[in-house]
């Protein structure tokens, strides 16, 4: 059957939707923007008008069956910015994505959630019954009388259940009902035998019906109530847009409450057998861009992203620049009207956020909506001008910043490793004061440099001069041959200066209360042990930011340790592995680097050890991807293992948000993170730190 299913009666199609006999929807498949295809459900007009009277049904209920206030999609009165203003002043933003979220919600969980909320007695009841239209046709719909309508009915009529055969939406057997329809004057009682409703499958809540938002939100009522529970334990806000979670907090939250956090949700979820989204997880702290819903929320007032302004400027200017139709024509639009509807849909959003802004930029859109449409070249181009000067200045400037980054890569790989590369890369991506190709010299010159100035900037703004024997940076000046600039670390503040924020001048932000004698004990017993696995450790002049690094040798020399006792004879063993700490780092974070690099090493990140002391897991990977997973496996293995070693100097020691910095928003913890080789290795650094270890129980072969 197709259609509006008209050559039913009202009673054959209620008994056809609620059997499964007929599928009242229509598919449409819209690409998402990160790929895949979404699916929406729209329901036939019939089917549409009975939902719209069950979700007023809905709307009706007593406060105690309504939402959860922490959810606030789908429901009136409440936006966007609504959730995003509880969110404000955030020091740190945590989003968690939950997967399939509509497709997860099955027709046992809305039965479930109605069943104490729709049959309990209230002034107003509702039935299935015949209702006749203004063109006198009799339909069915919902009336007032003093019997509700069965809760498996309704279950039934807000899910979708696909035709096609699936295992996804096999029937979980959500129970066995009767339906009971009746009219005024007539009887049409339709009785359906008490058995489970073997020839259908499990519905779900459709995207596309009116009724499936509110719905959503009455099903994660608990789950909303155990999570904003768990949220304001450990200090942060907490609400819900549809499948979007988002936490925030005025302070900072350690990286452990985040896993517990984490692990938290996750627990909530499971009775509705949902998941996270791992791929869609972030964690937002200073530096990064705090935004719930693509609002800022990091100051008092909500504020619009500096890309949300891009997206909308870029129509309005390109427009003013070239003529609304050749833009419409260079963005791919298929008309002016699909343009104006994105362009003013952008703006309707925006003016949620920021008014006074919205308005200016809907105040030239509609100017240049009225300008004619025939234009065929940009009006510069008809002046003899192929961009503005501005534009052709911004253009060179890109290219000659192009062409050096080129000639400097081409350089690069030369004479240097992947890996230098990788990090020479990844230092540019994150040093956006100045230009890419400034950014590789002062790379060069100092690795791990994290900010510099000139003198006399660093002076003026922060009150700090320069150190004795400071090691001036060359870079190449906008308006001159070049300039002299200085890293934070050579740098001392005068008095008055305010302090650098703690990013800047300690980046690894490690703090304990065990005592600097006591760490440098566990630091000389550590590196006493290290000769015997082929390990040369070599403390190097590198800036702030710089940590450590790890990699085989490839030199042939030697590495010596003293005798085990005063004059006696040293222990000689072949080089192989270097591994390098920035010795400008604080002791205690020499040592977490140190646990660190250790932990690469004895996890066979690098290949086997000596007489296969560790396993060799170097992996070659065959793709990107699995490269990122495979470096996500092994840093997030070796930061464990540094955390274990320091918890165990210090039970309150605190660390950075290494693991959680380094996934971002791509994974969680990898599935092959092997903890026996994390455990093992950790326990074997701890011993290392408590005294000399003979060389024969070091280079024992592990099992």
């Amino acid at each position: 059957m197709a259609g509006d299913f008209a050559d039913l009666t009202p009673t054959q199609f209620v008994k056809a939707v609620v059997s499964g006999s007929i599928y009242p929807y229509t598919e449409h498949r819209i690409p998402k923007r990160r790929g895949g295809l979404r699916t929406l459900h729209a329901p036939v007009p019939r089917l549409s008008g009975m939902q719209q009277e069950i979700l007023a049904r809905l709307e009706a209920l007593p406060t105690g069956f309504q939402p959860h206030p922490a959810a606030f999609a789908y429901r009136r009165g409440r936006s966007v910015v609504d959730c995003a203003a509880v969110h404000l002043r955030a020091h740190t933003v945590i989003r968690l994505d939950i997967a399939d979220f509509f497709g997860n919600i099955r027709e046992r969980h809305v039965h479930a959630a109605l069943k104490n909320a729709w049959t309990r007695p209230t002034e107003h009841e509702y039935r299935i019954d015949l209702v006749e239209n203004d063109d006198g046709r009799r339909e069915i719909g919902l009336r007032r009388t003093g019997r509700t309508l069965d809760t498996y009915t309704v279950a039934r009529l807000v899910t979708v259940s696909p035709p096609e055969p699936s295992q996804t939406w096999t029937n979980r057997g959500t129970g066995c009902r009767s339906v009971r329809l009746e009219a005024t004057g007539q009887d049409f009682s339709v009785r359906r035998p008490r058995l489970v409703y073997q020839h259908t499958r499990e519905g779900f809540l459709p995207q596309g019906a009116p009724t499936s938002g509110y719905l959503s939100n009455i099903v994660m009522r608990d789950v909303d109530g155990v999570v904003t529970h768990q949220a304001e334990s450990l200090g942060l806000r907490y609400t819900r847009y549809s499948d979007d979670m988002y936490f925030s907090s005025r302070g900072l939250v350690r990286h452990d409450d985040v896993d517990r956090l984490v692990a938290g949700v996750k627990n909530a979820l499971k009775p509705l057998g949902m998941r996270l989204n791992t791929k869609k997880t972030y964690v937002a702290r200073p530096g990064a861009r705090r935004s719930v819903l693509s609002i800022l929320v990091d100051g008092p007032a909500p504020r619009l992203t500096r890309e949300y302004k891009r997206r909308i400027t870029k129509h309005v200017r390109g427009a003013a620049s070239f003529g609304i139709e050749q833009h419409r024509r260079h963005q791919k639009f298929n008309d002016l009207t699909q343009l104006d509807t994105y362009v003013t849909g952008l703006l309707s959003f925006a003016h949620m956020v920021d008014s006074d802004w919205a308005e200016k930029q809907l105040a030239d859109w509609k100017r240049l909506r009225e300008l004619p449409f025939e234009h065929e070249e940009p009006v510069l181009v008809q002046h003899g001008l192929d961009l503005p000067w501005d534009m052709d200045i911004e253009v060179s400037q890109a290219d000659l910043a192009k062409e050096s980054i080129d000639d400097l890569v081409r350089g690069a790989q030369r004479y240097r490793s992947s890996s230098d590369y990788l990090q020479m890369l990844e230092f540019v991506g994150r040093f956006k004061r100045y230009a890419p190709f400034n950014a590789m010299v002062v790379h060069i010159q100092k690795p791990g440099a994290r900010y510099v100035l000139s003198s006399s900037e660093w002076e003026s703004k922060y009150r700090r001069v320069l150190k004795p024997g400071a090691q001036p940076l060359l870079i190449f000046q906008p308006r001159g041959p070049y300039m002299l600039v200085y890293d934070v670390g050579d740098t001392e503040a005068l008095p008055g200066a305010l302090p650098l924020p703690k990013g800047i001048t300690a980046p690894v932000s490690v703090s304990s209360r065990a005592g600097e004698k006591e760490v440098a004990k566990v630091w000389h017993h550590t590196e006493t042990n290290l000769a015997p696995l082929g390990i040369r450790l070599t403390l190097v002049d590198h800036g702030a930011s710089s940590c450590g690094r790890t990699y085989r040798s490839r030199s042939g020399s030697s590495v010596k340790r003293p005798g085990s006792r005063p004059g006696g004879r040293p222990e000689t063993y072949q080089t192989l592995f270097e591994i390098e700490i920035n010795r400008n780092l604080p002791l205690l974070d020499r040592y977490a680097t140190l646990a660190h690099e250790l932990g690469h090493l004895f996890c066979g990140h690098l290949g086997a050890g000596p007489g296969d002391t560790w396993p060799d897991r170097c992996s070659r990977p065959l793709s990107d991807e699995e490269a990122l997973k495979i470096r996500a496996r092994n840093e997030v293995e070796a930061e464990s293992i540094a955390y274990m070693v320091l918890k165990r100097l210090d039970p309150d020691v605190r660390m950075g948000d290494y693991i959680t910095g380094h996934l971002g928003s791509d994974q969680q913890v990898p599935e092959t993170v092997a903890l026996n080789l994390t455990f093992r290795a950790a326990g074997l650094i701890i011993e290392m730190g408590k005294k000399r270890i003979p060389a024969a129980k070091l280079q024992k072969p592990k099992k």
